[in-house]
């Protein structure tokens, strides 16, 4: 009996710990129809999904410098950011490839901009959601 009761807590806490450890992909937070909500997204006539993508893009372009010694070198490329939207709607980057590393610092500056948001939620459980974004760099002319 101690080792079934010892059994079962074990799998009701792994359980537990496994749920405050999903992070969707952008792909499957879509499907289910789970989104972060950017600032003012929900008084928008957009559905939150495509809210969350205009304003993305739209953050990306006001924010984008391309940095000087980037420009300097003659560097460009394609930077691939991956990130969360966390469960308290703040912005982790997770990995950064691609690219020369100026080049990556400025993505990285550019993704850790983005304001706190509501978080996606799941039922009534904020979630974390992945992106994986590109960026690319053409050298200015």
């Amino acid at each position: 009996m101690k080792r079934l009761l010892l059994v079962l807590t074990l799998l009701s806490f792994s359980i537990s710990f496994s749920q405050d450890g999903i992070i969707l992909s952008q792909e499957n937070a879509n499907e289910k129809g789970i989104t972060p909500i950017w600032p003012k997204c929900e008084r928008s006539r957009q559905t939150p999904t495509q809210c969350f993508d205009q304003n993305l893009r739209n953050h990306i372009i006001r924010t984008f410098e391309y940095p000087d010694i980037a420009v300097s070198e003659g560097l460009s490329g394609t930077v691939t950011i991956e990130f969360i939207i966390n469960k308290k709607g703040k912005v982790e980057v997770l990995e950064v490839t691609g690219a020369h590393r100026y080049l990556q610092r400025e993505a990285i500056r550019i993704i850790r901009a983005i304001p706190k948001m509501e978080p996606g939620k799941w039922g009534s459980k904020p979630i974390a959601v992945a992106y994986t974004i590109p960026i690319t760099f053409r050298k200015p002319k």
